[in-house]
């Protein structure tokens, strides 16, 4: 079945001349892969591929997010600006991204979840806005690849010294030192990204194309918590100091990001970090390994994939009409641009955690999975949660009220398109919470 799915996906990288019945064809397999998905147990389905109910979620939110960017980037077409290539580096991105979230191997696991980063790195480099995309581009290569090396050694050490790299073997192998745990998961924790190494993602998301930056948020980042998922249970648990070090340090960078996130002035920079903030509580949950936490965890990352890509594309639409993403500038545009504001409204509820959506559910279980760990978390969990209400209403009132600085009239609100992809954001990470056995068992 994943083979068949692959080379589905072969024929749509043939495809990627038509611009438009490339589309089609990522939908149909998005329809068919959402219906393989309805067995919610470990499905194996070769000796590479075994996929449980975490690997179904994050491959469907990876082709809706691949689909959602390419019809978000509809002007690359439209001005021919390389669209072939456009196409055809969207395809390979989402082939590494399903063999990451398929394959039984932790190096073949490895190898993918490496190439993921050379796609991006091309949409960052031929479709950024700016001069300073290759030093972006740059930065995101050595961050990511540098911690990943040690990862590789580990890999092979496990391969040397247990005869197997199966992911699902439930073997528990003995780790040394704390030295070891961090070789284990400095790649994953740069790639979440954890506070002091989140250094590169708001450099990236300014610099990249609209379809570079729903990649990124919605499931790049995804992938260090999924890391996390098929390693931590190899290591036995981490010990308790580096436990203790790991959820103090992403709570306190949680909050001191959150804190940082009402000083900012660009609008793609600070929905970059609040994507630090929500995935911080991620990190500590996944460490101390609970059922809530970790669940809580996986629904999370799916919700934040949602909502952050649909943020982003709503930054996009403003600075196709103001061509600035200063919030200095785009401000008033309650004035100029009334139905896009409903969307800005429900989208930033949304990141806030309100209800019905999944980050709601998703948070409510991390918060009481670290309350119940330690109840000194309470402090940095509370302000992370206030700040991050904040935040999202200052995004909200500082964009949309006050007088816009160059208003002649004649702007349009919206294209069809481009509330068709914003009722695409919205409605799965609000409707998944009736059935999220789609999400986590």
């Amino acid at each position: 079945m994943m083979l068949s799915l692959m080379l589905s996906l072969l024929i749509g990288v043939s495809l990627s001349i038509f611009w438009s019945e490339s589309l089609i064809f990522l939908m149909l397999v998005a329809v068919i892969n959402f219906i393989w998905s309805c067995d919610y147990s470990v499905t194996k389905v070769s000796s590479l591929f075994e996929l449980d109910n975490i690997s179904w979620s994050l491959s469907i939110l990876s082709i809706w997010i691949v689909i959602l960017s390419i019809f978000a980037s509809v002007s690359i077409n439209m001005e021919n600006h390389s669209n072939n290539l456009f196409i055809f580096v969207s395809m390979v991105l989402l082939i590494a991204l399903l063999c990451s979230f398929s394959f039984s191997n932790y190096l073949l696991f490895y190898l993918s979840f490496e190439t993921s980063l050379i796609p991006v790195f091309v949409l960052i480099l031929g479709w950024g806005y700016q001069p300073e995309r290759t030093q972006a581009g740059i930065y995101m290569l050595f961050y990511t690849v540098l911690a990943s090396l040690p990862l590789l050694v580990m890999m092979l050490g496990l391969k040397y010294m247990s005869g197997s790299d199966y992911m699902f073997m439930w073997l528990v192998w003995s780790v040394g030192s704390v030295l070891h745990y961090y070789f284990f998961l400095a790649a994953f924790l740069v790639k979440f990204p954890m506070y002091m190494v989140h250094l590169w993602l708001p450099k990236a998301h300014v610099e990249a194309p609209v379809a570079g930056s729903m990649l990124l948020a919605g499931i790049l980042l995804k992938l260090g918590g999924y890391g996390m998922l098929r390693i931590l249970p190899l290591l036995g648990g981490i010990s308790m100091m580096l436990i203790s070090i790991l959820v103090s340090l992403s709570l306190w960078g949680g909050a001191v990001v959150s804190v940082n996130c009402l000083r900012l002035m660009d609008m793609k920079s600070l929905i970059a970090c609040s994507s630090v903030v929500h995935m911080s509580g991620c990190i500590g949950a996944l460490a101390i390994m609970s059922d809530w936490g970790m669940g809580g965890a996986v629904i999370l990352m799916v919700g934040h994939g949602l909502c952050s890509s649909g943020l982003f594309y709503l930054t996009y639409v403003v600075y196709t009409r103001t061509s600035s993403r200063s919030m200095l500038v785009s401000k008033g545009l309650l004035n100029i641009m009334p139905s896009m504001s409903l969307w800005w409204f429900l989208l930033l509820s949304v990141n806030m955690a309100a209800p019905p959506s999944m980050n709601l559910l998703g948070e409510l279980s991390i918060i009481m999975s670290l309350v119940s760990w330690s109840y000194f978390s309470m402090l940095m969990l509370g302000i992370m949660s206030f700040f991050s209400a904040a935040y999202s209403l200052y995004l909200y009132s500082l964009s949309q009220h006050g007088q816009y600085l160059f208003a002649k009239g004649g702007f349009h609100s919206g294209n069809m398109i481009e509330y068709l992809i914003l009722v695409l954001h919205w409605g799965p990470v609000n409707l998944l919470l009736i059935n999220m056995f789609y999400v986590y068992n």
